[in-house]
């Protein structure tokens, strides 16, 4: 696979606890990178996301299942895996440092299977996830949120040539 990034969208926002960006899958790309970055506050507990369809609707509720890795170096890795769930974690910050960054490559999400991603993410911890939206809803938007207010965040995106 080439690595030739193409440029389609960046937003962001300040002091909200959710975040959707529209119109960025589309058929003229197979896999997608979404970077995310951005701050959380002292009360995040963990950061999710999930695809949207062209209607801004989530395209599989209580469908998503999670294999994580997480790395923490002041304690024990840990895999904290779900199933049949409403969204994706992407990342998982502490009360003492809300900095993070995420990488989330997304494979065929405008076509009618199901959607993968694979997610990279740093705040005082790292983690490696996969993740799968089980629906056959093309996606063509992300919605991320938390229990608390973002300060800020930034997503951009690429189509992968």
């Amino acid at each position: 696979m080439s690595t030739n990034l193409q440029f389609i969208k960046s937003e962001s926002a300040d002091n909200v606890s959710s975040f959707t960006i529209t119109d960025i899958f589309s058929d003229s790309y197979d896999v997608y990178q979404v970077y995310v970055t951005g701050n959380g506050s002292s009360s995040v507990s963990s950061l999710a996301a999930e695809f949207l369809d062209s209607g801004g609707s989530d395209i599989a509720q209580g469908n998503y299942d999670t294999a994580i890795r997480r790395l923490d170096p002041s304690s024990t890795f840990s895999s904290p895996n779900t199933e049949s769930a409403n969204s994706f974690e992407y990342v998982y910050p502490s009360s003492t440092d809300n900095d993070f960054a995420s990488l989330i490559t997304v494979y065929n999400p405008y076509e009618t299977e199901y959607t993968f991603a694979t997610i990279q993410s740093m705040s005082n911890q790292g983690s490696k996830a996969i993740a799968i939206a089980k629906s056959t809803t093309s996606a063509t938007g992300m919605k991320f949120y938390a229990n608390q207010n973002y300060t800020p965040i930034v997503v951009s995106v690429f189509g992968v040539k």
